[in-house]
């Protein structure tokens, strides 16, 4: 207040002296002056109020202050995850380049495992299913980055179907055909009009078998190569609807040894009982999982193709198919090893 009384005494002596112009300039100097210098204390006041709320607030509730800090971790990780990505996809683009020639990019038993590793590390807090998830999603978006291709999934009408499971394991980026049945799943892989066919596993009894076409197959364009899902979760953790309990995938590719593998055979056989095969097999040198049979023709003496799955890894050479041979002898028509898959993960922590 005093102030402004000396300001409003000096401003009236100074214009009985000076010019009337010089006098408005002045004044209007003045004027804007004092205005900006009690802007600028008010805003000082503004901001000193606000510090000290902010100050108030934060010891009045710390745990707000403890939550920015932690999303600020959180952000820090994510853009770190992000870099890791960017460095993944650069190095499978340096594969890519190397593998130029090569087609076909799929490798299941080496995402098995992948799979496996990482599932055997300490879990900690995260959710069950999650690594795999998460993984399964990245290494189906980078194989198709390699190479695309295409999955024919049997997907009926009516009754249960693989299309969930399938999307599950492929991931949201693969293109996915439906095929009315598992022959014509098979039928679209065999006519290259998709690169893999998705089938369920085969059962005791069932008309016109998926596996009767590989087994007939003097090629061996395809071979069992993966089953889904690779972790068998609880009842309610996964996405799958109205699904068969599980599928096999078939590919123009032969499975890898992984260390845990099933494996199945194809034989074409005349006048060997079941009890017989199962014997024989044994006898071999393998472990029965499952045996599936029907006869190719009518009467008594038609011949039988069996469908075994055993536990371990066939390959091509593999020496006991010699052995199976020899001790079947002229009543061998055709022995045929159909591939395999990766043992898939339990559900549960481990």
């Amino acid at each position: 207040m005093q102030i402004s009384i000396f300001l409003g005494l000096l401003f009236w002596n100074l214009a009985q002296l000076l010019p009337k112009k010089l006098i408005l300039f002045l004044g209007r100097s003045v004027c804007v002056g004092l205005l900006a210098f009690f802007v600028l204390c008010s805003v000082r006041k503004q901001t000193n109020n606000g510090a000290i709320m902010s100050l108030k607030t934060a010891s009045a509730n710390p745990d707000s202050q403890a939550l920015a800090d932690l999303r600020v971790r959180i952000d820090r990780l994510d853009a770190a995850l992000h870099d890791l990505l960017l460095e993944r996809a650069d190095v499978i683009d340096q594969i890519r380049k190397l593998k130029s020639k090569q087609v076909l990019c799929l490798r299941p038993g080496r995402e098995a495992q992948i799979l496996r590793t990482l599932t055997a590390r300490p879990q900690g807090k995260l959710p069950e299913g999650l690594v795999v998830r998460l993984w399964r999603e990245m290494i189906s978006a980078f194989t198709q980055q390699e190479a695309p291709f295409k999955v024919a999934v049997t997907t009926p009408a009516k009754g249960e179907h693989l299309w969930d499971l399938a999307r599950d394991y492929f991931g949201a980026f693969t293109p996915l055909i439906e095929a009315p049945s598992a022959r014509e799943a098979v039928k679209l892989a065999q006519a290259e009009k998709a690169v893999l066919a998705l089938v369920p596993f085969p059962q005791d009894g069932e008309k016109d078998s998926w596996w009767s076409l590989l087994a007939g197959d003097k090629k061996n364009t395809l071979s069992i190569c993966a089953a889904v899902p690779f972790e068998t979760l609880k009842v309610g953790r996964g996405n799958a609807r109205h699904a068969v309990p599980g599928g096999l995938v078939l590919g123009p590719l032969y499975p890898e040894l992984t260390g845990d593998d099933r494996s199945f055979l194809a034989l074409h056989c005349a006048h060997v009982p079941e009890s017989e095969m199962k014997r024989l097999l044994g006898k071999a040198g393998y472990k029965l999982l499952q045996l599936l049979s029907h006869t190719t023709g009518r009467g008594e003496s038609a011949p039988t193709l069996f469908l075994a799955e055993v536990e371990g890894y066939i390959g091509r050479a593999d020496t006991r198919l010699s052995r199976l041979r020899a001790m079947l002898g002229s009543r061998l028509q055709h022995l045929t090893p159909m591939g395999g898959y990766p043992a898939p993960l339990k559900s549960g922590r481990r």
